[in-house]
């Protein structure tokens, strides 16, 4: 239950780094000049990974039907 609570966050966390990531290319500002913004976002990265390995590692292993048919719920629900 509360992993699928916590799906818009995860979803929100990678949107603030694109976001940042956008703004950066863009050249509204600098990282250099709001380092401790460039910190923060570095961290949500770092986070969002290893997120990403542990749900992967998750999906890899023999025996998660169970995560497999939410997934595949989900999917059937959006139309893929």
């Amino acid at each position: 239950m509360l992993s699928k609570m916590l799906g818009p966050v995860w979803v929100v966390l990678l949107g603030v780094v694109v976001l940042f990531g956008f703004f950066a290319l863009l050249g509204l500002f600098s990282p250099d000049e709001v380092m401790w913004l460039t910190a923060a976002v570095a961290a949500l990265a770092v986070l969002f990974g290893i997120r990403s390995l542990l749900m992967r590692r998750q999906l890899t292993q023999h025996g998660n039907q169970d995560l497999f048919r939410s997934l595949n719920g989900l999917r059937e629900r959006r139309g893929f």
